[in-house]
């Protein structure tokens, strides 16, 4: 996809912890929080794996019957949403931890229907603000007695931020038109079967995601980065939120070396506020 965006601003004085951060979570879609929430059904079908496995009876279904697409996204569906959950959902509100070394940091996350996004990372004192309005992309630095520090964001780094501000994880997302699904197919994880679906985004990046027949709920992401490395985000210790399973820790890697764990202590739905999306008030969004 064509980017719209010519080059970067960037501002001074920046904590490299924050900064080297808050830019590996892009490469990582946040903390996956997108799985908070979930829209409709796919219609189309995708082919079955070339070599069937055994037909064993899952909760939902085979898991020959699961590589069918509408059978998977009706029951997938059924497994992450609830009555009424499509229309009365707009905000997504996270609160966590980022662990990498010796590196402890705490995060706020805030998400609106259907493209807004504000991303709060502190360190000690220091916070960096990220916000996310359509297509434009802010900055905020903010520091005891200091002037807080603006600038808008460009170039490939804003197409990131665009990019994890979807509100829907990329399975839905891609069923909606963002990004495409290209496949369902059986692979082993772990030892056991699990059902990888492949989806490119609207970026042209490629991820594959790896969901238990058993529950539905997804296992792993891996992304294929432009430089070819892969990264891999694996989701634990499963939550309920408001009806929602929710995966409460993240263990992410690249190549298969670990880089950091994301811990959420809370997330809600619909309990924030999200409309200050100017720049005099960015910060107090």
């Amino acid at each position: 996809m064509r980017s719209n965006y010519t080059n970067t601003k960037a501002i001074n004085g920046q904590s490299t912890t924050l900064k080297k951060l808050s830019w590996l979570l892009l490469c990582f879609g946040l903390i996956g929080l997108a799985y908070l929430a979930v829209y409709s059904a796919i219609n189309n079908k995708v082919s079955s794996p070339n070599t069937a496995p055994a037909e064993i009876r899952l909760p939902y279904g085979s898991i020959q019957e699961l590589s069918d697409r509408k059978t998977f996204m009706a029951a997938y569906l059924s497994v992450n949403c609830k009555s009424g959950l499509l229309r009365s959902t707009q905000t997504i509100r996270a609160v966590g931890t980022i662990e990498s070394g010796s590196d402890s940091l705490s995060f706020t996350l805030i998400k609106k229907r259907p493209d807004k996004m504000r991303f709060t990372i502190k360190q000690d004192s220091q916070e960096v603000i990220f916000v996310v309005s359509a297509n434009t992309v802010w900055q905020c630095i903010r520091a005891p007695q200091q002037e807080d520090q603006f600038a808008r964001i460009e170039g490939e780094e804003a197409l990131k931020w665009v990019s994890q501000a979807r509100f829907f994880d990329w399975i839905i997302s891609a069923s909606q038109g963002e990004g495409e699904i290209v496949g369902i197919e059986v692979e082993q994880w772990s030892g056991n079967d699990s059902l990888k679906v492949r989806v490119i985004d609207d970026y042209g990046n490629t991820y594959a995601i790896f969901i238990d027949p058993q529950t539905l709920y997804p296992l792993a992401e891996r992304l294929i980065m432009p430089n070819g490395k892969v990264t891999e985000t694996i989701f634990n210790d499963y939550r309920d939120v408001d009806g929602i399973p929710t995966p409460f820790q993240l263990n992410i890697s690249i190549e298969g070396k670990f880089i950091s764990k994301i811990q959420l202590n809370n997330a809600t739905l619909n309990a924030v506020s999200y409309t200050h999306l100017t720049l005099p008030t960015i910060c107090s969004v």
